[in-house]
């Protein structure tokens, strides 16, 4: 009997190596078996797949990345006798991650980047989109969230054009990461919004529960806590069914500080310690995971040590998490008395000293307060007389066009008129008409500029009627559709920001129209309470932020609204058009500069 079970697992090992196969599943006693029979047959490919294995053990179930890189260096060897460049390359990229995860950032950059010559010289787009993410893990590590966001989108272009990456859902949360670590807020909501319904779409509930947590986490950062608190409940009751749920977790602690800010200490309380529970159950969880493996890679005997081990583990983490709690208790106990003793010192015997120091303070802020608000208004009137000065300098050129040069063509197309009575010869004719024609053209074009240069129905009909006007000029086949919509304007606007807000449509209809090749345009204006809201898409070509350069037309924009306290976003890629989102100050005062909205 024994040599027959000797003689099964022989045949076992030897069909198992004859099938080997890198992307399928062994165990750890398999694998090493297999390594055995590989050096008896001199096989380096088979020898470079076992430690490919082995490696990835170590690496993903032991969480041992020192072991990891060691049997990957091995497998790279082998792969290079045996003259594998496929096997070569893909463990490039393993080796590559690793040492990311070690620190070892320049290593990684110089294996990433042999892997990218390869892999683009193969068009191999399942490689390309891999290596382009762990490039964007690269940055990410550096802290170079910029160059982490670039490669993140070439990621996700690759991923639409493969429809089935596995690297999709890490890749997309990286870039909502990616967006408010260099606090770009509501281009990373914009981002989150988009990621919670595409996995709608396809049902996959931890991926929308972590997209709803995002949504939350940016509103909380932006001071809307009623509307985050709204989202990271619904991201909760997606998960309750989920043990061990780190994106529960996280959702915990963002609804603790939610409570917090908004005052309510009990549901802070309540949810802080239902994140502390799970965090330490995910904890237990991970070393029994751990345990489990280490015995599955030592054999039963081990794995019933390992199992002790972790009670006692748990035994002494339960003890000094109780012995860490009394010594809180006591030491809040003591600092209490403490700070009653020191109330009672200061009330009663250094109440002069400490109501100096106070008025000290108070005049130090606010003199540092007047000099901020100095510095500002310089800056505000600053930017206020270059703005004034170009709106006047236009409304004086637009006056000189239509004063002078329009009623000096309007008088040569009367002389026009009167010389053609003389003309007899039908070529003569055909000329003055001819040059008639241009003549019109001339004298609608100077209209136009001086329209353009000072929109007369801005000062007589208000903002709303303006950008109509405006828009009514790029009407028929060769321009796009441009659909405008407004909501809740305010009757009465300060004739600057109307100016200043048709200027900044003005110049992105240009941009839109000269460079975009857009077929539709949206512009929504819209007043939410002291703010106006300005939405601006297009389905054009787009643009690569990382490699366009700012232009005279958006630095005009971005001028005019840091003159009016206001912030913008932009959001667009290559080949998927433009959205912009601006907000302003919307300040009314009665003045004579009050103009219509």
């Amino acid at each position: 009997m024994p040599f027959l079970r000797i003689s099964v697992l022989l045949f076992w090992c030897h069909a198992a190596w004859a099938q080997f196969n890198i992307d399928s599943t062994y165990t750890y006693d398999e694998l090493n078996k297999i390594l055995e029979l590989a050096r008896e047959n001199k096989d380096q490919e088979t020898l470079g797949k076992a430690y490919y294995k082995l490696a990835e053990f170590e690496s993903e179930k032991l969480f041992n990345n020192d072991k990891g890189l060691e049997y990957y260096n091995r497998a790279l060897q082998y792969f290079k006798i045996a003259g594998d460049s496929s096997h070569i390359y893909k463990t490039y990229l393993a080796i590559a991650d690793g040492y990311i995860t070690a620190g070892l950032l320049d290593e990684a950059q110089n294996l990433l980047q042999k892997s990218m010559t390869y892999y683009q010289r193969k068009n191999d787009n399942v490689n390309l989109l891999r290596t382009n993410y762990i490039f964007s893990k690269l940055f990410k590590s550096s802290g170079e969230f910029e160059k982490s966001l670039k490669y993140l989108h070439k990621t996700l272009e690759l991923s639409d054009n493969l429809q089935d990456s596995s690297l999709l859902s890490d890749a997309l949360f990286d870039k909502i990461e990616a967006y408010i670590r260099i606090n770009q807020q509501d281009s990373a909501l914009t981002t989150a919004y988009k990621v919670f319904k595409t996995f709608s779409t396809y049902g996959m509930i931890p991926e929308v529960s972590r997209a709803l947590f995002y949504i939350g986490n940016i509103n909380r950062k932006q001071g809307r806590c009623d509307i985050a608190i709204k989202y990271l409940k619904s991201a909760e009751q997606f998960l309750a069914a989920i043990p061990y749920s780190e994106t529960r977790r996280d959702i915990y602690n963002e609804l603790a500080l939610c409570h917090e800010d908004v005052k309510d200490y009990q549901e802070a309380y309540r949810y802080s310690r239902r994140y502390n529970a799970l965090n330490d159950s995910i904890v237990n969880r991970l070393k029994f995971e751990s345990y489990t493996n280490i015995a599955l890679k030592y054999g039963t005997k081990d794995k019933q040590s390992s199992i002790e081990v972790l009670k006692i583990d748990k035994q002494y983490a339960e003890e000094r998490n109780k012995s860490q709690k009394r010594i809180m208790y006591f030491l809040m106990a003591g600092l209490f008395l403490v700070l009653i003793a020191v109330y009672f010192i200061v009330r009663f015997y250094n109440q002069r000293i400490a109501t100096n120091n106070i008025i000290q303070a108070q005049r130090e802020e606010i003199n540092a307060r007047k000099i901020r608000e100095l510095e500002d208004n310089i800056k505000i009137s600053s930017m206020q007389s270059v703005i004034e000065g170009q709106e006047i300098e236009r409304e004086r050129i637009a006056k000189d066009l239509h004063d002078s040069l329009g009623g000096l063509l309007s008088t040569i197309k009367l002389k026009f008129e009167k010389a053609k009575i003389l003309i007899r010869d039908p070529e003569q004719m055909k000329e003055f008409e001819n040059a008639h024609n241009l003549l019109d053209t001339a004298v609608e074009e100077v209209r136009s500029i001086a329209r353009n240069l000072q929109p007369g129905s801005l000062k007589k009909l208000g903002l709303v009627s303006a950008i109509k006007d405006l828009i009514n000029r790029f009407e028929g086949d060769q321009y796009p559709d441009i659909d405008f919509q407004y909501y809740g304007m305010p009757e009465k606007m300060n004739k600057m920001i109307a100016l200043s807000v048709y200027r900044i449509i003005q110049e992105l209809l240009t941009n839109s129209l000269k460079h975009a090749k857009a077929d539709e345009i949206l512009i929504q204006l819209n007043a939410d309470g002291d703010e106006l809201l300005i939405q601006y898409e297009d389905d054009g070509v787009g643009f690569d932020p990382d490699t366009v350069h700012k232009g005279m037309g958006l630095e005009n924009i971005i001028s005019r609204i840091t003159y009016l306290h206001g912030n913008i976003s932009i959001d667009t890629e290559k080949g998927r058009g433009v959205s912009v989102m601006i907000r302003i100050k919307n300040i009314i005062d009665d003045d004579p500069n009050e103009m219509a909205a």
